[in-house]
């Protein structure tokens, strides 16, 4: 009765509309957020605690259980969106693996952020002619360009976040505050204004509006351009395996091991770069549908994928997903109660260092806790000629 009552309100509702009613009382998820679309506007509805319903008829059907071994990777990290925590995850999966990983030129972190990513950013460890199997470090994403480094079939992914969250870490990591003198709430009175005087003084790693859509490729000066967005969208779904969401990351990494066909140890990673919860705004629902209204590409965004998310492990299987998500919980506890010293606090950020994080104090006499800990400092040296085995 009662699903058959959740189905019949679900079809009564216009097709913009409707509410993605996708339970997972066996997968853990519980509480899920749902919004409807007016537009450019979106508006967060409150949570719900629905039974298991089947609302999205593709969401039924069953995975592939045969698959094979993938070594050619594209992650796309976006910012402020969890994404270290992935990154050192593929890092160290290249490593076990001697994949070889493009790495940014002259031992920077990342590549040109006001750029697409081109293939002559990445440091010639490998020949002009050759491909590399992973690319995950920060950029924007240029498919072109991506085709021409890395090897065929790579498997494309990423991560997105509310974007209520992802904007209000973007504000504290870059201190916007100090720059312009005014805190979250006062910069929503006129964010046109607040945006083009950050713009114009190109002292940021990318805008102040938008930016994972901005990291997905989308310029500037298609921040407003319906038809552009709807488009590049439509690109995303097609060319992307999966878009991981950053507050279900155990599930999403597990939907990861399925698109790798690893073990389940290659996707054990720990939570990098998180801040404490103390140092987080507390924004008001106003100001939360300011934020979505300004930002409102990377609603859409998030909108749409969360949708496919959800399809998603309704396919792997709701029962299968809480027990997989368990038995990766237990292998991280595992690995920390190996390779975690104890837990450090670290200042981070731009110009102002005020924002503090958790960092993890490793044991550094094992290398698989190097790995996991802190892989990017092992990289260069493992991506000298002598040490990789290149796969192809």
């Amino acid at each position: 009765m009662a699903a058959h009552l959740m189905a019949s309100c679900y079809n009564n509702l216009r097709y913009r509309q409707r509410l993605i009613l996708v339970a997972f009382c066996l997968g853990g998820f519980g509480l899920m957020s749902v919004y409807t679309s007016h537009g450019n506007k979106s508006v967060e509805r409150n949570s719900l605690l629905i039974g298991e319903v089947e609302v999205i008829a593709s969401a039924t059907k069953s995975t592939n259980s045969k698959c094979s071994h993938q070594k050619n990777i594209l992650f796309l990290k976006t910012h402020k969106c969890g994404s270290t925590s992935v990154y050192h995850t593929i890092l160290r999966y290249g490593m076990k693996k001697s994949l070889s990983i493009a790495l940014p030129k002259q031992g920077n972190r990342w590549f040109p952020k006001w750029m697409l990513f081109q293939r002559n950013m990445v440091a010639p460890f490998l020949p002009d002619k050759d491909r590399y199997n992973i690319v995950c470090h920060n950029t924007r994403y240029n498919k072109a360009e991506i085709d021409k480094t890395l090897g065929k079939g790579a498997v494309r992914f990423s991560i997105i976040r509310d974007p209520v969250n992802v904007f209000e870490s973007y504000y504290k990591y870059y201190k916007i505050e100090n720059r312009i003198r005014v805190n979250l709430t006062t910069f929503y009175e006129d964010p046109s204004h607040y945006f083009y005087l950050l713009l114009k003084s190109k002292s940021l790693d990318l805008p102040a509006r938008n930016p994972m859509m901005y990291d997905f490729g989308l310029e500037v000066s298609d921040f407003d351009n319906r038809t552009v967005i709807e488009g590049k969208l439509k690109s995303i779904e097609k060319e992307f395996d999966l878009l991981m969401i950053a507050k279900h990351f155990d599930e999403s990494m597990i939907l990861l091991q399925q698109l790798l066909c690893c073990a389940l140890n290659d996707v054990v990673g720990f939570k990098i770069n998180s801040r404490f919860d103390n140092l987080k705004e507390i924004m008001n629902d106003s100001l939360k549908q300011k934020i979505r209204e300004w930002n409102w590409a990377d609603q859409l965004l998030y909108e749409r994928f969360h949708r496919i998310f959800y399809t998603k492990v309704q396919r792997h299987g709701t029962s299968k997903m809480s027990k997989a998500v368990s038995q990766l919980q237990r292998e991280r506890e595992k690995y920390k109660a190996r390779c975690v010293d104890g837990i450090n606090v670290k200042n981070i950020g731009k110009k102002v260092k005020t924002a503090k994080i958790l960092v993890y104090k490793g044991n550094s006499s094992d290398h698989e806790c190097q790995l996991l800990l802190d892989p990017k400092e092992l990289i260069w040296n493992y991506m000298s000629p002598i040490s990789v085995k290149q796969s192809s």
